[in-house]
């Protein structure tokens, strides 16, 4: 009797390891004056960001919605998806994400999420990470709808990622490829190179 409730309880454990989770809130809110315009008027817009995020051990599923409204207008608050992905480890050497992404690259020249402009930016997609030693290197692709024509992924980019960060300096190298429609691809490229002196 007493072999067999040690065999539950070594179970009962077994499985309770298996199924344990985390969970994380974070909230970020925003205020931006607009002192523009003929009149001199004064415009408050309020944008909140409320994330939720689900996570296993090798998994985790994240989404967050924005929150804009604009004080003395009169106008209801607008409520949207900001992010809402998926990811996961692959064996500790890479990490695979899929769905609606905030991406900043670098000083965010080429490709960030504006997350200091009124309009934030995010993709639809997938982003394909790879943990080596001489640099983190993310492969990406994303579509979305052509706001002229309607059709679905008549917008695409493709892009790859290389930072890297040692001691007091670090170097991002990103390249990008945009494709509108059927007219032929535009690419971009940066380096970013940064170094702190004296802390």
């Amino acid at each position: 009797m007493k072999k067999n409730l040690r065999n539950i309880l070594v179970l009962a454990m077994g499985l309770m390891t298996t199924v344990s989770f985390a969970q994380t809130w974070d909230a970020d809110s925003r205020t931006r004056i607009d002192m523009s315009g003929d009149a001199d008027e004064m415009s408050t817009a309020q944008r909140a960001t409320l994330g939720y995020t689900f996570s296993g051990s090798d998994w985790s599923i994240h989404g967050s919605t924005n929150v804009n409204y604009t004080f003395g207008t009169g106008n209801e608050a607008v409520i949207g998806v900001y992010e809402a992905y998926a990811s996961t480890d692959l064996m500790g050497y890479a990490s695979v994400t899929a769905g609606r992404q905030a991406l900043d690259y670098g000083s965010g020249a080429i490709m960030s999420s504006n997350q200091w402009g009124a309009d934030r930016k995010t993709w639809d997609g997938f982003t394909f990470g790879l943990n080596l030693d001489m640099a983190d290197v993310t492969l990406g692709y994303a579509t979305k709808t052509d706001s002229i024509s309607g059709e679905e992924g008549s917008n695409s980019q493709m892009w790859l990622n290389a930072s890297k960060a040692e001691g007091d300096w670090n170097a991002n190298l990103l390249y990008m490829s945009t494709t509108i429609g059927a007219a032929d691809a535009a690419t971009a490229m940066g380096l970013d190179l940064s170094y702190a002196m004296m802390g």
